[in-house]
């Protein structure tokens, strides 16, 4: 930490150390004005979840006279306990969980220095104690087209997963079953794992907004018409937040697999259904889990941890997941960045002066290497 780099004299160095949830768009309403004419007008709607907020001195105190710091690179060690039930860390356009630590040089009379830097929570979940994640999938869906007023035989679509629940670094096996009995072109089948996102809003009046992003997809085809096809296809997940954001009560996140037959023609419309996916920390033990040498753990390292703890700051020496000792066969994850990161670290009122302000910082989440079946 350089911030004495120019500075002689002092109150102290704190550090504050902050969980909370933020969320924030802009809403179009129309309002009548003085001549009774109605106009749209533009509202900007948040939400504000605070989970913790710590801070104290490392050097000196708020209370205390001026102290001198020699000029240079000074180093402070500090811990901070989080408190447990911590929501995950999220980034979002519309809202986000953030986790943070801002170090301040406090002068007497001149602006203070700041530096600040945000650092990954996550909450695991255990896929194993969702009853729905081991839940195998088997879906159809049929429809018929209009041609000259009578109805074509239908275009039938199955698809099927072994489960429901899967880990970021898992490949996702979906098994399709097109039969295409009308006399229309499917072009593509897509397969498609979704965000579903809900963000709610308290002030200045409550508001929800939904968003569906696109994780990864994946298309094969066509099927001709009057054509029969049976194949399957492999998502790959990646670093992604654990279904649900359990404990933070602004933000919903779940995730979808559409499954849509995009057909020829612009007057006929698409087949396609939805169906849940769960995300999780912990795979599920009684599905693909690869043969690997037994992971090295002594015994401190076998003990569950918390739930709710902090990514390291590198990929080396990682601790392992909770309840991982129940999986001696599965090596411990990487942690990787998520491809949707922090479009602005700046807090509301918040000098830009802050050093550390534009630094890049997505979420760092879990991802296994899965070898692949044999």
């Amino acid at each position: 930490m350089e911030l004495a780099r120019r500075v002689r004299y002092a109150i102290g160095i704190n550090v504050k150390v902050k969980g909370e949830a933020n969320t924030c768009w802009a809403t179009e309403k129309q309002e009548m004005d003085e001549r009774g004419q109605y106009r749209d007008e533009t509202q900007t709607v948040t939400a504000h979840e605070e989970y913790f907020a710590t801070k104290y001195y490392l050097v000196g105190s708020a209370s205390g006279g001026e102290i001198e710091i020699q000029s240079g690179e000074h180093k402070f060690p500090f811990t901070c306990t989080l408190p447990t039930n911590l929501p995950s860390s999220f980034e979002s356009d519309f809202g986000h969980v953030r986790y943070t630590v801002k170090a301040t040089l406090d002068r007497p009379w001149k602006f203070d220095q700041d530096v600040k830097s945000p650092f990954t929570v996550i909450t695991p979940l255990d896929l194993n104690r969702e009853p729905r994640a081991a839940e195998s999938v088997q879906q159809e869906m049929s429809k018929t087209f209009c041609c000259l007023c009578c109805g074509t035989p239908p275009l039938t679509v199955n698809f099927s997963l072994p489960v429901r629940g899967y880990v970021p670094g898992q490949s996702m096996p979906i098994k399709i079953n097109v039969e295409n009995l009308s006399n229309v072109v499917v072009n593509t089948v897509k397969l498609v794992l979704c965000k579903i996102v809900t963000f709610r809003a308290t002030t200045p009046h409550m508001d929800t907004k939904k968003e569906e992003i696109v994780v990864t997809e994946i298309s094969k085809g066509p099927v001709e018409a009057g054509g029969t096809t049976d194949y399957e296809q492999h998502l790959d997940i990646p670093p992604l937040p654990p279904s649900n954001l359990a404990n933070c009560g602004i933000i919903d996140l779940e995730y979808n697999l559409k499954v849509e037959a995009c057909v020829e023609g612009w007057y006929h419309r698409n087949l396609s259904a939805n169906t849940l996916i769960f995300v999780g920390t912990i795979p599920l033990a009684i599905y693909h889990i690869p043969s690997a040498p037994p992971a090295e753990m002594d015994g401190d390292s076998a003990k569950p941890l918390e739930a709710g703890f902090v990514m390291p700051p590198t990929n080396t020496a990682l601790p392992p997941l909770p309840e991982s000792h129940l999986y001696p066969n599965l090596p411990p994850p990487s942690f990787e960045e998520s491809s949707h990161g922090a479009r602005n670290l700046r807090d509301r009122g918040e000098s830009e002066y802050v050093y550390g302000l534009a630094n890049h910082f997505a979420p760092k989440y879990p991802v296994y290497n899965f070898a692949p079946p044999q």
